[in-house]
């Protein structure tokens, strides 16, 4: 549920409302109160009020506008009366106190105003740092400003930790070294620099914690065939992978990007990744702990061994439940052999200079060219993403957490012999 302030009147939405642009432009255009809180109604679904009544009930709001329309095919007046004569019912029971007034948009949506506001609304759409153009990401953001508000806590909590095993007399007396730890195959080189450790590391396989299908829609796939794609090459046995990076082990045992010893797709992660640099849930000052945090707070008691266990095996998935790692469907995949074999992220940039004006022969070289000859035309044209235009960025996903595998269920209606092979494949 967002609560979305439109000059000095406010607008509870659950952003699923079909009416949802026509209520966002009344309220812009047509709405002459002041102070005061609206709400759409959306009749085409008879939407649920649970979240609206929750809100208005935190919100200790007193009157609410239900601003709605008729969007029956026929106009069923009848029909109409008697939606909004059971949403009023729930309201008077659910919410005696609050006074209810009720507009219908129709009236207005012929009028100069509604359309004006309509014209206002679609070109700030389409800017990137306006509002209206992430209203899709609104969900996500509050459950990510959510979990930042969270963090210091954890901080807290872990700080309390460490200073408590510093002063416990049960310090694991165990060592390591970097041939003791070659068994990982995660580390080359280690430095210390004042009291951080610099680790060179190994470039890594990242896996899913989940597969695609079991937490991204069918919704999503039917929406969005760069994941389709992505999704294919990992089913058919495909991998991510990260390029060597340099990272620091602070002296509380956190995790730090340095740099990466591979530059080609630091321009695309600096965009559309969370931590911004490659690895899923960290970065330069990113840091979403998980699970590490428990083991940081006991690595002075379980020694070395067990950190740098634990620190691969977080460096290397990719938590699907988690708004950071959701967004590895973007990053690089590689075959056994170590060949670039999709990159949903380089294949959005190729469409996207095809649709620019770029000279005839390198639309030509780009519509037949592989990944790998796409990253190296890039570099040599000094292209960045920062210049191309995303309208799938890592973001474009719903959230699925069904009993059944989704990717496979769109497969088998819509890519039937890629279903047979995936099928055949799991024999």
């Amino acid at each position: 549920m967002i609560k979305l302030k439109i000059g000095d009147n406010y607008l509870l939405t659950n952003l699923k409302e079909k009416n949802k642009k026509d209520c966002i432009a009344y309220m812009m255009g047509c709405f002459s109160k002041h102070g005061q809180t609206a709400m759409g109604f959306d009749y085409s679904t008879n939407n649920d009020l649970t979240e609206y009544i929750k809100t208005i009930r935190a919100e200790r709001i007193t009157k609410i506008y239900i601003l709605f329309e008729d969007l029956t095919e026929g106009g069923s007046i009848s029909m109409l009366k008697t939606v909004l004569k059971n949403f009023s019912d729930v309201f008077k029971y659910e919410l005696p106190q609050v006074i209810v007034h009720y507009i219908d948009m129709s009236k207005k949506k012929n009028s100069r105003e509604f359309k004006l506001a309509i014209q206002v609304y679609e070109t700030l759409e389409l800017d990137p740092s306006n509002l209206l153009s992430r209203l899709n990401l609104l969900d996500d953001y509050k459950k990510f400003a959510k979990r930042f508000k969270a963090i210091p806590e954890e901080i807290r909590v872990i700080d309390e930790n460490i200073k408590k095993m510093s002063k416990e007399k049960t310090v694991s007396k165990n060592t390591c070294t970097l041939n003791s730890l070659k068994y990982l195959d995660l580390i080359n080189t280690a430095e210390l620099q004042g009291t951080d450790l610099i680790l060179t590391i190994k470039p890594l396989v990242i896996n899913p914690s989940e597969d695609f299908g079991k937490c991204f829609s069918k919704d999503s796939f039917k929406r969005n065939p760069y994941l389709v794609k992505a999704t294919a090459e990992l089913y058919k046995g495909n991998h991510f992978k990260m390029v060597p990076t340099r990272i620091i082990i602070h002296s509380n045992f956190t995790p730090e990007f340095y740099e990466t010893l591979d530059h080609s797709f630091d321009d695309m992660f600096a965009r559309h990744n969370w931590s911004n640099v490659g690895y899923p849930h960290f970065g330069m000052n990113h840091f979403c702990g998980g699970e590490l945090n428990d083991v940081i707070a006991h690595t002075t008691e379980h020694g070395l061994e067990y950190f740098f266990i634990c620190l691969k095996q977080y460096l290397t998935t990719a938590n699907m439940r988690d708004y950071a790692g959701r967004k590895v469907w973007w990053y690089p995949i590689y075959d056994k052999d170590d060949n670039l074999v999709y990159c949903a992220g380089l294949e959005i940039f190729r469409d996207d200079m095809l649709r620019k004006s770029i000279p005839a022969e390198d639309k030509e070289f780009l519509r037949t060219a592989s990944y790998q000859d796409i990253l190296d035309w890039k570099r040599r044209h000094d292209v960045t993403f920062g210049q191309v235009n995303l309208p799938q960025n890592a973001d474009y996903t719903d959230s699925y957490s069904g009993k059944t595998d989704a990717f496979l269920d769109y497969c088998k209606e819509y890519l039937p012999e890629l279903y047979k092979e995936l099928e055949k494949g799991a024999e």
